[in-house]
C-alpha cells in the first residue's frame, strides 16, 4: 500500500503513514512525523496497552519520560513502555523528522487522523 500522507492545515505538521493497523492485523502503526518550528506536542500522557518508540531521523526532539527530560539527537531513539507518562516535542527552531511506532496499533491512527483533519493548533 502507498504511504498515506496527512498535512495539518494550521501548523504545517506532516504525518506519513508507512504501516497502517489494517496492514499488520493491528499489531503495528509506523509513521514518519515532520514538524517545523518549535511545537509543544501533546501534554504528558500514557498509553495503557501500547509501547511507543520514537527515533529521530533529522534534527532533535525533546522528550519527558516518567518525569525525566532529555533531548534526542539524530539517530537516537527512545522506547516508552505501556503505562509510562511521557511527552515528545520539537523544542528547537528547525525542522524535526522522526519515526513513530506503536505496538499494538490501537486507535492511535484514528486519533491522529482526527487531529490532522480538524486542523487543531
Amino acid at each position: 500500500m502507498a504511504a498515506r500522507i496527512l498535512d495539518h492545515p494550521g501548523t504545517g505538521e506532516r504525518l506519513i503513514v508507512h504501516t497502517a493497523p489494517e496492514e499488520s492485523a493491528g499489531a503495528l502503526l509506523l509513521f514518519e512525523y515532520v514538524t517545523g518550528l518549535s511545537m509543544p506536542g501533546a501534554p504528558d500522557h500514557s498509553h495503557a496497552d501500547q509501547q511507543e518508540r520514537v527515533e529521530v531521523l533529522a534534527g532533535t526532539l525533546h522528550c519527558r519520560v516518567d518525569g525525566r527530560e532529555r533531548v534526542l539527537q539524530t539517530g537516537e531513539a527512545i522506547v516508552i513502555p505501556p503505562g509510562v507518562p511521557h511527552a515528545v516535542w520539537n523544542g528547537e527552531t528547525g525542522e524535526s523528522r522522526s519515526m513513530g511506532e506503536f505496538r499494538p496499533a490501537g486507535e492511535t491512527l484514528a486519533t491522529l487522523e482526527a487531529y490532522f483533519g480538524r486542523g487543531d493548533a
